[in-house]
């Protein structure tokens, strides 16, 4: 049964590429008005999922409920979706306005709509360039405007940032943060921690195809602060490592190592870190969603 503060329930979901498992037996809820990651690495299933969302992949098992309406049998749903499933097309020697107004016919959206989504996208002192003078960033942010056309509730975006900039990445974010203002759901794919923890109310990892977390980011996210080490060599680092206070050793490989703190609330003296390891190059702090990957 749906719960009222849901938009999406997804139960005991399944989907197989001849005797591949993509997913396997997936169980979570969205939000309503929550800025949703699907976190995982490539091969998770992440798109996998947005397709069936979109219904461009038709044939799985289990149960999607979408307003308390199953959508396996209906495409009604469509309709208060929006999507970027992969790079936005357009007609690159036509304005954008001239692209927004063309696809507008569709779903019979008024000028006055465009105008406000120009503004939304902070493209509208750009929106009588050609598309081919757009830059990627420009025209993930153009396909946005193109998802909203028809004012979708629930705005579904795979891997949104991929190929951005830093300051095409704090574009994207506003825009999001506007739209949740706005009283829409969005859902985001990506393979990127920093990504949730800056962006997302509310997250679910998948890896190899199987759920292994979801639920409100500060609910999952915990005081534990993690740090990640790039050495020189590992081996030597570890035993430096081990003589430290309340260093716990969560994960390494040849040159890298994921230390955490061994009890919350006592730090993580950094300076006595770069003092007795000598051949440590950096230090960096990660996100604490990183504990349920090497659970």
């Amino acid at each position: 049964m749906l719960k009222i503060d849901t938009i999406i329930e997804i139960n005991n979901l399944y989907k197989k590429f001849g005797d591949l498992q993509v997913l396997n037996n997936i169980s979570f809820s969205i939000p309503k008005n929550s800025i949703f990651g699907i976190l995982g690495p490539n091969g998770s299933g992440k798109s996998t999922l947005m397709r069936i969302f979109a219904k461009l992949i038709k044939n799985w098992n289990g149960e999607i409920l979408f307003k308390n309406n199953s959508i396996i049998n209906s495409d009604n749903h469509l309709m208060k979706m929006g999507f970027i499933i992969e790079s936005p097309s357009f007609y690159e020697y036509l304005s954008a306005e001239k692209n927004l107004q063309i696809f507008a016919r569709l779903t019979n959206t008024n000028q006055k709509k465009i105008d406000e989504l120009f503004e939304l996208v902070n493209l509208n002192d750009r929106k009588n360039s050609k598309v081919s003078e757009y830059s990627y960033g420009m025209k993930q942010r153009l396909g946005i405007a193109q998802a909203m056309l028809h004012n979708p509730d629930f705005l579904i975006l795979d891997e949104p940032n991929n190929g951005l900039d830093p300051v095409g990445i704090n574009q994207m974010a506003d825009i999001l943060f506007k739209l949740k203002q706005m009283g829409k759901t969005i859902c985001i794919s990506t393979h990127l921690l920093g990504e949730v923890d800056r962006m997302c109310t509310d997250v679910a990892i998948l890896n190899k195809g199987k759920l292994i977390v979801s639920g409100n980011l500060n609910e999952l996210t915990r005081k534990k602060l993690f740090y990640r080490l790039e050495v020189n060599n590992s081996s030597t680092a570890l035993n430096d490592l081990k003589k430290i206070k309340n260093i716990e050793i969560i994960y390494y490989l040849e040159n890298s190592i994921l230390i955490s703190q061994k009890k919350e609330g006592e730090p993580i003296e950094e300076n006595l870190i770069f003092k007795k390891i000598k051949d440590i190059k950096s230090l960096t702090r990660e996100s604490s969603l990183v504990e349920y990957f090497y659970d």
